[in-house]
């Protein structure tokens, strides 16, 4: 199979790699779809040579080990929750499969991802897609997932206010779930104009530019999805009273805070990361209901050898949302 692999100083190199063949539990997936996400963009210099990245992606069962074989047919649409987990410890049985010791995350170090025509995942962590779907819709179902499961931690009720600070993908799948949660208003900040203009398309009702515009509280719900340090005060300034404050953004540096305001106020802070399978069951009904369209998520698609362009424009200008690798495509 062709794969895009890391080499040593961070580049992504198409290679012929073998055929993953399935365990007894695992399927393989022809991979027509995966998404870059913004954490791959910091995982990647740290990354080990060889490393197949992507973990945004579903795909077409074109093998299914023994276990799986009443249950999965090859043909069949998958999307993927990119874990490998033991499936028996308290963590795997409370559906927390993300925080199990013996996680093996795919596509971030620990197997190989979906920059690949062909993937090896769980079969248990694999999620059929309606055959009415959209292929397109695929490679969304994790980010969706990412959202709804930032939205729940923040317990929005009928009724909120809810800021959501950042309109990336995190941000937008966000405020999408904040509105399918009962939010009365949620708005949307952001320094770059594209990404606000997409936020209406995502529930946002109101959108504002932190470079002009000073946020206004007091909201009841305030959810971080940039991860920049500074602004975990501007979550506390912004929140009101009794105010509940997720973190989803991925800050990798020292971020001081003046824990005062947050005292004062009887904040709480809670920290998201990954989701549970009942999520991406969630987010797949929602699509196929068309309760939410996440078409207007992606940007534009690419190939494996727009790889480097792409991971170095999404670094340094953050104007596209979302865009999606195909095995099959040569750009577009």
């Amino acid at each position: 199979m062709r794969a895009a692999a890391l080499t040593p100083d961070a580049a992504f190199r198409v290679d012929d790699l073998a055929d993953p063949a399935p365990g007894p539990s695992d399927l393989v997936l022809r991979v027509t779809g995966c998404g870059i996400c913004g954490s791959d963009l910091k995982a990647r210099p740290a990354m080990p040579p060889g490393t197949v990245m992507g973990h945004e992606f579903c795909g077409e069962v074109v093998a299914v080990g023994a276990d799986a074989s009443s249950t999965w047919r090859e043909g069949t649409r998958a999307a993927v929750l990119p874990v490998f987990a033991c499936g028996t410890c308290e963590w795997c049985r409370a559906g927390d499969v993300a925080h199990c010791a013996g996680a093996s995350l795919i596509g971030l170090g620990g197997a190989p991802g979906g920059f690949a025509e062909l993937v090896r995942v769980s079969a248990d962590l694999s999620f059929r897609l309606p055959a009415a779907l959209p292929e397109a819709y695929g490679p969304l179902v994790e980010p969706f997932a990412v959202g709804l499961h930032t939205a729940r931690l923040g317990d929005i009720r009928s009724g909120d206010n809810v800021l959501v600070i950042g309109a990336g993908p995190v941000g937008l799948t966000t405020a999408a779930w904040a509105r399918q949660l009962g939010a009365r208003t949620v708005t949307v900040s952001d320094p770059v104009e594209r990404r606000r203009q997409a936020a209406p398309s995502f529930g946002a009702t109101a959108v504002l530019d932190p470079k002009v515009e000073e946020i206004r509280g007091p909201f009841d719900v305030v959810i971080e999805c940039v991860g920049k340090p500074g602004l975990l005060d501007v979550c506390a300034a912004a929140a009101g009273t009794h105010g509940r404050i997720v973190v989803a953004g991925v800050c990798a540096e020292p971020d001081p805070f003046m824990p005062i305001a947050a005292l004062l106020k009887e904040l709480s802070f809670r920290f998201s990361v990954y989701y549970r399978p009942d999520e991406f069951r969630a987010v797949i009904a929602a699509f196929e209901t068309e309760r939410i369209d996440p078409s207007p998520l992606i940007t534009r698609t690419v190939g494996f050898d727009e790889l480097d362009d792409t991971f170095d424009a999404l670094a340094h200008s953050p104007h596209d949302v979302k865009v999606v690798v195909d095995p099959r495509s040569t750009g577009s």
